[in-house]
């Protein structure tokens, strides 16, 4: 699958323009080789007009006020118990933290989760499951989860993460204000 990306900004007088139309890669997650994501857009403190560019972040998980836009493509039979722990090196980050079950994580981030195509299943600490289906909406806020997609079809998700304070997780550093 490819994607394209079109992001709209501003000229130097201030006027609307196409700042890019580019197709963007899908990179795999460490031991995740039945996951395609493409890391849509990120950033933290936007302030516009702006030329349109994408920020140069050094996390995954954003910051307080940070977001992380996601398309994350599940393949059908993946469970729950080969999930990537968070705390794996190349995704690890300050608001990442790993819990007693090695496939379960939490964050400090709110997540909006929208499942675009098939189904998936995410599970709770408390070993309680659910499934979200296409059309489904999921508001995560913090807690201990993991996914899985154990139906015959690929599962296409969009997610936002936004960087917010969790009382359970180390706050992650602010960036410098100047």
């Amino acid at each position: 699958m490819t994607m394209r990306r079109v992001v709209t900004a501003h000229n130097k007088e201030g006027r609307a323009v196409v700042a890019s139309d580019v197709q963007l890669p899908a990179f795999q997650p460490p031991n995740r080789t039945d996951w395609s994501v493409y890391d849509v857009w990120a950033g933290e403190d936007p302030h516009f007009p702006d030329a349109g560019e994408r920020a140069k972040v050094g996390w995954f998980f954003p910051p307080i006020a940070g977001f992380r836009y996601l398309h994350t493509l599940m393949e059908p039979q993946t469970r729950a118990e080969h999930a990537m722990p968070a705390s794996d090196q190349k995704l690890k980050g300050p608001t990442a933290v790993k819990t007693e079950k090695s496939d379960m994580h939490r964050t400090a981030t709110i997540d909006m989760v929208y499942v675009v195509k098939g189904s998936c299943m995410c599970e709770l600490d408390d070993g309680a499951t659910f499934q979200l289906n296409a059309g489904d909406t999921l508001i995560q806020g913090g807690a201990i989860h993991a996914w899985s997609n154990p139906f015959d079809e690929q599962c296409h998700i969009l997610s936002v993460m936004i960087g917010a304070q969790n009382d359970l997780v180390e706050p992650p550093p602010q960036p410098d204000r100047e």
